[in-house]
């Protein structure tokens, strides 16, 4: 996917909800995703595999797991994220912030470079 933008965008599933990502986005560039309430069981947006250029803006995680970068790691030459920006965003009763989650034992290489974090506010 090329060139995206989303905004005002509004996804809600119970906290308990396994596997209920609210956004994933892989494979993809010129991501923009903002001013957007998520709330799920599951990550609120992740950032998987073969990414680049993508900004995330103030936006309202929770309940949820909060962004995530990954699984990075699991299958060869899955591609690297890089260009990553997260900016302004606020997350409510989520279980963490912002994490990378990679695999143990990588049968390749991936990389993620590039990435800021700007004006996080972590909430209970």
């Amino acid at each position: 996917m090329q060139e995206l933008q989303g905004r005002k965008i509004k996804i809600s599933a119970p906290a308990d909800s396994p596997h209920t990502d609210g956004i994933h986005i892989e494979r993809s560039f010129s991501v923009h995703i903002s001013q957007s309430l998520i709330g799920t069981g599951d990550d609120c947006i992740s950032i998987g595999r073969g990414n680049s250029q993508v900004t995330i803006t103030s936006i309202s995680c929770g309940p949820g797991h909060g962004i995530s970068v990954g699984s990075l790691g699991r299958y060869k030459d899955e591609g690297d994220v890089s260009g990553l920006v997260v900016r302004d965003c606020t997350m409510t009763g989520t279980s963490n912030g912002i994490r990378i989650k990679t695999w143990a034992n990588s049968p390749g290489k991936s990389a993620a470079t590039n990435m800021t974090f700007e004006n996080i506010d972590m909430e209970m």
